[in-house]
């Protein structure tokens, strides 16, 4: 083994350095740039000095000065490599005026450096980095590998590879990665001779929602407490942190969202809520809890577990947490309801008021079941005596035709009947049938008034894909159906228009209205993202976009509608490349729910109420989200009220580096304080008369925790 281990060297390290001659050179001007040592190098130390730092080639001068580079030969071969080396005098160590040049072996550019892991979604990481500093030659690929070092996951996950083709691009998403998993992952960078040493980072993926929990089983109920026994949840995607126990009033949907986290029974009442948390427990203390009486009084956690009224039918829940760093996430199960038909009230057990109450309830109905036939019998014998006397009597003519009248429903004329909003709305658009509706499993958002799902509809012999907004109609309020009245009314006025995201229909059951919505096959902002890794966007189309996007601001302005949430996620976008304006009206819903600071105008901080010159100033910031690239506003500052400050004191998203003056221009007069001083919709929908200039650097990150909620 020695023997092969020495031949192994010898082939690697020894055949690779190469004399490749001598050439000129001098003091003030290396023929290799980069000085190493002084002090009595001989080649072989030289060369090892030189491949260590990722160099092709090694250099010595003056008997023992050692320099380090990839290229050579510049100023033509020498013949005054004469000097004798200081530390090896067998061998010439070139002279003041020769360099005498060594390959050291190396072929592959150095690591890439700077390698940083940005959030872009629960399965998918956004790896940044910075080019090798010494690349011997063109870099032509970056290979990256996602390899698990600790994970939720009950399964052996895969290595992720992925290959960024190209030596200018400089970040890549990896995606379908296990949420709540922690990756070393590695970059080589290639050049035509060879690859580079691999360069790594670790990280985790963010945690996703615990697996949603079994509904727990009442096996015991009093007059203020019910007794339920949980089951232990469990999660691919996460730690199982803790567990709460939850109550809902009868009849109540609460929201499900796994960002969403209930109040405590005190601050639910001051919220007027119908939901709390009544109890809280970690973990490892499940077998404490497992069974759990709700309404013992007590605290759990800290957490007031109130008394109930059982006659009230109240609703219990089971939420599974899931906690990770600075990430929450929350499964809820099905409600318990009906808890009248479990166990045993101990109310029901009747003491002896109850049973004379049902006696004499008893006998009050016999009494009146007797006074019932004696009035039968009565008016029969009547009858028949009316009949024996009728002859003997005088004939009975009437002096007029006889009328029936019935003022029971009687309405006077001069009342105007109420108008049923509701009806004419319905009125507007298209009823769907519910037999070419399809509604699938997959929630875009969880939204005020229900969830909003995807789903297909068939019409005219097609099939689109749509956005379903499911609203259990019969359990909101009257305030709430207001409304979401109103707001359905918004997408009604604006509908139909080429470049807004329509409304398609409704389409209504017993108890559910169903709200479907025109749903583009991708968003703006999800293209724009695509294009760092490769995916085509054409550069072309941006001021043509933005011009079109303009119009269909415009069509909402015509209609007195103000877009309150205009940026590049709430634009869709079809195959032929036309914008679809979505996030009017109820449609809102059917977009991600954004922490809208990063676009808002400086007059709109302190939730002061948008006017038209504030989607001006949101469309400046949508036009720089398209020329970065789908890059976040601000993404060096993190704390909304950070971004607030620096907008207030005249901060403003910088001109990039391929952005045209004119065209910046006009966004900076989207931006400008005064907003009688900011463009028409008018204007703007004349953007694309302007000229853009090929975008070949980005450098502006996507963070999108810093953009949703």
């Amino acid at each position: 083994m020695i023997v092969l281990s020495l031949v192994f060297y010898f082939c690697s390290h020894v055949l690779s350095q190469k004399y490749e001659g001598c050439f000129r050179s001098s003091v003030l001007d290396p023929d290799l740039p980069t000085p190493i040592s002084n002090r009595g190098s001989m080649p072989a130390e030289c060369i090892k000095k030189c491949r260590s730092r990722y160099y092709m080639f090694a250099g010595l001068m003056n008997g023992q000065d050692c320099f380090c580079g990839s290229n050579y030969g510049r100023k033509g071969i020498s013949t005054s490599c004469t000097y004798p080396c200081t530390a090896d005098p067998n061998n010439y160590c070139g002279s003041q005026e020769a360099m005498s040049i060594y390959s050291t072996g190396q072929k592959g550019p150095s690591p890439p450096r700077r390698i940083e892991i940005i959030h872009n979604g629960l399965d998918s990481l956004q790896i940044t980095w910075e080019p090798p500093n010494i690349s011997n030659g063109n870099i032509t690929s970056y290979t990256l590998k996602a390899a698990v070092i600790e994970t939720h996951a009950s399964d052996l996950l895969p290595v992720v590879e992925s290959q960024v083709q190209g030596g200018t691009t400089n970040n890549i998403t990896l995606r379908d990665l296990q949420p709540g998993t922690k990756y070393n992952i590695s970059i080589i960078a290639t050049n035509t001779q060879g690859n580079s040493k691999p360069a790594y980072i670790s990280g985790w993926t963010l945690i996703a929602p615990p697996n949603k929990p079994i509904m727990p089983k009442v096996i015991e109920q009093t007059s203020t407490t019910i007794t339920v026994l949980l089951s232990e949840g469990n999660s691919e995607y996460g730690p199982v942190s803790s567990y709460q126990v939850f109550v809902v009033q009868s009849g109540v949907i609460p929201p499900s969202s796994p960002n969403i986290m209930y109040y405590n029974y005190e601050k639910s009442k001051q919220e007027g809520l119908a939901y709390y948390i009544t109890g809280e427990f970690e973990s490892s203390e499940f077998y404490k809890y497992k069974r759990f009486t709700v309404g013992d009084g007590k605290m759990i956690g800290r957490y007031y577990n109130a008394p109930l009224n059982t006659q009230t039918n109240p609703q219990i829940g089971l939420a599974v947490i899931s906690r990770f760093q600075r990430e929450v996430q929350f499964a809820y199960s099905d409600l318990i309801s009906n808890l009248k038909s479990y166990g045993k009230n101990e109310n029901t057990k009747m003491d002896t008021t109850t049973i004379v109450l049902c006696v004499a309830i008893g006998l009050l109905g016999a009494l009146l079941v007797a006074l019932i036939v004696l009035y039968f019998v009565l008016r029969q014998r009547h009858e028949k005596f009316r009949m024996q006397k009728l002859p003997e009597q005088q004939e009975l003519t009437l002096q007029g035709p006889l009328y029936e009248v019935d003022n029971m429903a009687y309405i006077p004329e001069d009342v105007p009947e109420r108008i049923n909003h509701y009806q004419e709305l319905k009125n507007k658009v298209w009823t769907i049938p519910q037999n070419v509706l399809t509604i699938s499993d997959t929630i875009i958002r969880r939204g005020r008034f229900g969830t909003t799902h995807t789903g297909t509809v068939e019409k005219d012999g097609k099939s689109c894909t749509v956005a379903i907004h499911i609203i259990a109609d019969r359990v909101l309020k009257a305030s709430e159906k207001r409304n979401m009245l109103r707001e359905l009314d918004v997408c009604i006025r604006a509908c139909p228009m080429k470049y807004l995201a329509d409304l398609v229909g409704t389409c209504e059951t017993h108890n559910t209205l169903y709200v479907v919505l025109e749903l583009p096959l991708q968003t703006l902002k999800n293209r724009l993202l695509a294009a760092r890794s490769g995916n085509t966007f054409p550069v072309d189309q941006i001021l043509p976009m933005g011009s079109m996007i303009a119009s269909a601001l415009q069509h909402l302005e015509n209609c007195k509608i103000v877009h309150d949430y205009l940026c590049a996620r709430s634009v869709g976008l079809c195959n032929d490349w036309t914008p679809k304006l979505m996030g009017y009206g109820i449609a809102k819903y059917a977009v991600e729910d954004i922490k809208y600071t990063r676009w808002n105008a400086v007059e709109c901080f302190g939730n002061k109420k948008k006017q038209l010159p504030a989607v001006i100033w949101a469309f400046g910031v949508l036009l720089w989200e398209m020329l970065s690239m789908g890059g976040t506003p601000y993404s060096n500052l993190v704390l909304e009220s950070e971004v607030e400050e620096a907008v207030e004191r005249g901060v403003r998203l910088p001109q990039l580096l391929d952005t045209p003056d004119p065209l910046y221009e006009v966004m900076s007069s989207c931006w400008h304080v005064e907003s009688e001083e900011r463009p028409t919709l008018s204007e703007l929908t004349r953007l694309d008369t302007l000229s853009i200039c090929p975008i070949t650097t980005i450098t502006e990150p996507c963070i999108p925790e810093l953009e949703l909620n």
